[in-house]
């Protein structure tokens, strides 16, 4: 895949996201919004029907319970009844038709304190009607004496109107906590809305009478709801209703949480699709960065020991070396080393490969570790004294013999060993050293080489992974003899962890388990 395609695609896809998000977050914010201003209107329209009811509750009061005080009390009575008749006549080609309305209106005012306070008391007289008088061709059908009885029989429908004026008496006369708390809890759920609520008469100065809840007074910060109670006669609040709602985000959440948790969840799953698409992109994009490099490395590992098959094999074909046992000897003992040296390398990606697949099946039998570890640092001390160096050995267990796969054990150390020799710039200097720990046989193989980056502590054991980057190493390999190590460990249910500090040296310690 073109290198840069991928950062390409990436930018779009991330601008795409980021674009998305945004809509979708405005969206659910004015969702928010939606549901709020929705949640408002209905606690409005509660409050609006209350403050009717509680007046209407405060009137009957007056009307019924207080009626007999009213017989004793000296009625106004300046103002006199009135009477106001209104009369329509509507004309056709073959009759009249003559609409008529009459109304008394009477009005009383009962003084319900010495302060002023009245009652207001409205009776409402109306009579209305039509009558239809039919024409002949050449004059009006004069109106008879009964049409004239019609009109004015006084056949009334009777209508009373009350209202307070109550400007100077307490709240406390006017209203009922209970009663207030009980109409609100009914009209707040007819209008759906059935949460905890705080509520408050407030007065003039913006006070908290005693007409209120414990939870408004603790909740009294919170933004509120306000509607008039109680007017004077000029439509001046003297009263206000104040209410807060302590869970009132909570409530719109719970109220629309299919739709909030349906938004969510397709945001998140979307957003968890494009972490993972811009991750397996990214990862794609090293995989193939990290084969091309593995690849390089094995056609310059390929190469010599290649060359040196063909060098040995022209020599061969010379009649000098051909006819010379010795020369023939020597280089074919050369082309055989060669060829296991090639071989052992294709070993290693096959037995890789396998780990990758889990088709390495462990064959596990009692071994004495101990004689193992041994035999092994004593072989690849030949090679590290090659150099100059030492491998020491320290060996503090007591118990040391349990099951294991002897052959990947061995291949795990050997290239610990062989990293920690590599990787040794100067004279190598090796340290193996064996303990228990518990139920745990612990091997550390200890180096003072070039260390590695912090960074780099758990990237080692990638598969191609090395820490040089490029065709060009000072160390050369495959980059996968790490990642072998800590598959075989792993299948073994031990433990590999790595120290290193650069230009320090590295320790690698093994835990493995004795009771496997």
């Amino acid at each position: 895949m073109n290198n840069k395609f991928i950062p390409f695609i990436s930018v779009l896809m991330t601008i795409s996201m980021i674009v998305f998000v945004a809509l979708q977050l405005y969206w659910i914010k004015e969702l928010y919004s939606a549901l709020n201003q929705d949640f408002s209107n209905k606690v409005y329209s509660s409050m609006e029907n209350t403050s009717l009811k509680v007046s209407q509750i405060e009137v009957n009061k007056y009307l019924n319970e207080e009626n007999r005080n009213f017989a004793k009390t000296v009625i106004d009575s300046s103002n006199k009844p009135t009477q106001t008749y209104i009369q329509q006549n509507s004309d056709s080609g073959t009759r009249t038709t003559l609409t008529f309305q009459k109304s008394i209106v009477e009005n009383q005012n009962i003084p319900i304190s010495k302060k002023g306070d009245t009652f207001k008391l409205t009776k409402l007289y109306t009579d209305e009607g039509i009558l239809k008088i039919k024409k002949s061709p050449n004059t009006l059908e004069p109106l008879t004496n009964q049409m004239s009885t019609d009109i004015s029989n006084n056949t009334y429908t009777l209508r009373e109107f009350a209202k307070l004026s109550a400007s100077n008496l307490p709240i406390e006369k006017r209203v009922d906590i209970k009663t207030l708390d009980s109409v609100l809890n009914k009209e707040l759920k007819l209008s759906g809305l059935d949460t905890r609520f705080g509520f408050a008469v407030m007065d003039k100065k913006n006070k908290i009478t005693k007409i209120s809840n414990k939870i408004y007074v603790d909740e009294k910060e919170k933004p509120k709801f306000t509607y008039p109670l109680f007017t004077d006669n000029e439509d001046r609040t003297l009263y206000t209703l104040a209410l807060v709602f302590p869970k009132n985000d909570y409530y719109l959440v719970k109220n629309n949480a299919p739709m909030l948790l349906g938004t969510i969840m397709s945001l998140l799953t979307i957003l968890g699709i494009y972490i993972i698409s811009i991750n397996y992109m990214m990862r794609q994009k090293k995989i193939a960065d990290v084969k091309t490099d593995f690849i390089n490395n094995m056609s310059h590992e390929f190469k010599t020991p290649l060359a040196t098959i063909s060098v040995a094999t022209d020599s061969l074909a010379n009649d000098k070396i051909a006819t010379n046992p010795e020369k023939v000897k020597y280089y074919s003992a050369l082309i055989k080393q060669e060829n296991l040296r090639m071989k052992k390398q294709v070993e290693n990606v096959l037995n890789m490969s396998k780990l990758e697949r889990n088709e390495v099946e462990l064959f596990l039998k009692e071994t004495d570790v101990r004689q193992l570890i041994k035999r092994i640092t004593e072989s690849f001390g030949l090679i590290v004294a090659q150099r100059n160096g030492t491998l020491t050995q320290e060996f503090n267990t007591q118990k040391y013999i349990f099951k294991i796969d002897e052959f990947h054990i061995s291949n795990a150390l050997v290239n610990l060993l062989d990293n920690a020799n590599k990787y040794s710039p100067e004279i190598p200097e090796i340290k193996v050293s064996t303990r228990n720990e518990d139920n745990w046989y612990v091997i550390e193989i200890s180096d003072k080489g070039m260390g590695m980056e912090t960074d780099n502590k758990l990237k080692i054991f990638e598969k191609f992974f090395r820490e040089e980057t490029g065709n060009i190493h000072n160390v050369k390999g495959q980059g996968l003899g790490l990642s072998y190590v800590k598959k075989i460990i792993e299948l073994h249910k031990g433990i590999v962890i790595v120290d290193s500090q650069k230009d320090k040296g590295s320790t690698f310690t093994i835990k493995l388990p004795m009771n496997v």
